[in-house]
Formats: structure tokens, C-alpha cells, sequence
């Protein structure tokens, strides 16, 4: 690919996601990775054969039950601070907006909370939970820089962690975003795994993450995976200097700022770029 086009692009994307409404926040844990640039344009790589994993049907009740007891007991309001839980017509709009049926868990985890509010560090390992009315605008966005390459969902080359898992486009209109780090990355749904992939598995992806990494199978393993984290004691809260009482939040081990970073090395997975 042509170093300017690709420059472009990224810095497109970078505008398009920092001016989402609510995304505007001080990112804990900024990425600081050494970006190699791509000189030509791979050929879009032919799906394998075979059909994904179905989605898993879960009960997600008993680990939102946990996490509430946790962020209770050791995370600090105002800082960390979720909304009220969202509305059925809500939801439905993020099903219309995908055009498939979400998990029920997905569901349930929307009828607990609307996402967080303007708190500066998300519950996530410092990543807030996106509220529905920004994970309908981050799609959007997604969708307008799609048209803004002729379509072109492999413009940028990338890769799956497991190989064969997760589709390597730059942009799938399919990934259905959970978190946000304000500069276009999150924890999403996949809902167009490829065949060694199950739908509905857990992915990061966005504008700094080339290769696509699989977190968990499914939301409700997602987020069992990050309670038990928590709960184990694998967390710091780092005072920020001269902001007290703020602090960011993330992994004790391995220690590393932004989750995504210390997700990978947490499972072993590549770097972000190919």
C-alpha cells in the first residue's frame, strides 16, 4: 500500500473515533508501539471453508453479581461511576443497527448498566463500558470510513490470533463494540468469526490493532475471565501525579498501562501490527 494513502487512513479514523461524543477523556494507558508501515496492498485473503462455532447461550447474572461486589469494594466513586441500566427499545436499536439477534447475555448486560458515565478510568482495566447511544456512533463511524475507502475492508493487511478465528479485515461491520480507549480501539462481539472462530466471541480490534485477538468465546466468558482476574488480586491503582485523588487502573502482572497490550501478553498473543 502507498505510505501517504495508508497515513491518510489511519489519520482519518484517529479524527473520526477522538470526536465520538463521551470518547473525548484522558486515555489511561496510551499506546506506544512503533507502527511498520505496509508499502503495497496485499491480495484480500480467501476464506478457509467451514462454518464457525455457534454462538453460546449463557447466564451472566451470577458474574455481574460478582463484578458489582468488586468495583463496590475497591474502586472509587466519582471516578468510577456506571449509568442506569438501559431501556428494551435501546437494545433493539443496537439488533436493528447489526441485523442479526444479540446474545441474550448481551441483553442483560445492557439491562444492567447503560454503559459508564463521563467517569475518567472504565471498569474494564481502566477501559469504560461503552453506553449504547456511543456504540451506535463508533459503528458509524466505522461505516463512513469504510465508504471513505471504496469499501475496502482489507485497505489495511492484517491477521487473527488463533489464525483462521477472526476475519483479517481492518474494518468488519459485524464487530460490535464494548469498550472504547478514546483513540478508535476496543473489546468487542464478533459476529462474523471466520471458521475457526465461534460467533459471538470476544475480539479486540480497532484502528491500532491489526491483529485481531480472541479474548474469550464468548461475553459471559469474557467477563468470568476478567472477575476472575479481579478477584485474584491482579490489579494496581496507580495514583496520577498531581491529579490526586485520580489514579488509572490496571494490571499488577504483567505490568503494562493499556489493557490491550497486557491482554495480549497476558494469553500469549502477537503484537498488534502485522
Amino acid at each position: 500500500m502507498d505510505r501517504t494513502r495508508r497515513n491518510l487512513l489511519i489519520g482519518g479514523l484517529a479524527v473520526g473515533m477522538l470526536a465520538l461524543g463521551g470518547l473525548l477523556r484522558e486515555a489511561f494507558g496510551t499506546r506506544r508501539h512503533n507502527r511498520r508501515i505496509m508499502t503495497e496492498m496485499t491480495d484480500i485473503p480467501e476464506r478457509p471453508a467451514g462454518n464457525p462455532k455457534p454462538m453460546l447461550e449463557e447466564d451472566i447474572a451470577p458474574v455481574l453479581a460478582r463484578l458489582d461486589a468488586w468495583f463496590a469494594a475497591n474502586l472509587p466513586l466519582p471516578q468510577h461511576g456506571f449509568n442506569p441500566p438501559a431501556t428494551e427499545a435501546q437494545i433493539d436499536e443496537i439488533e436493528q443497527l447489526m441485523g442479526l439477534k444479540l446474545p441474550q447475555s448481551y441483553r442483560d448486560l445492557y439491562r444492567w448498566h447503560d454503559g459508564e458515565n463521563d467517569a475518567i478510568s472504565g471498569h474494564i482495566y481502566g477501559l469504560p463500558l461503552l453506553p449504547l447511544h456511543q456504540v451506535m456512533a463508533e459503528h458509524q463511524s466505522w461505516q463512513d470510513a469504510l465508504e471513505g475507502i471504496d469499501g475496502d475492508a482489507y485497505a489495511i493487511p492484517g491477521g487473527s490470533w488463533p489464525e483462521g478465528a477472526v476475519d483479517p479485515a481492518y474494518i468488519n461491520l459485524r464487530w460490535l463494540p464494548l469498550t472504547g480507549d478514546g483513540g478508535g480501539n476496543s473489546i468487542g462481539l464478533d459476529f462474523d468469526p471466520w471458521p475457526a472462530g465461534r460467533v459471538g466471541q470476544v475480539i479486540i480490534f480497532g484502528r491500532d490493532e491489526e491483529v485481531k485477538v480472541v479474548l474469550a468465546q464468548s461475553l459471559g466468558q469474557f467477563l468470568e475471565w476478567i472477575a476472575g482476574l479481579l478477584e485474584s488480586g491482579n490489579f494496581e491503582l496507580v495514583p496520577i501525579e498531581g491529579e490526586e485523588p485520580l489514579h488509572s487502573f490496571q494490571l499488577k502482572e504483567p505490568s503494562i498501562e493499556h489493557f490491550h497490550d497486557a491482554a495480549r501478553a497476558l494469553l500469549g498473543a502477537p503484537d498488534p501490527y502485522v
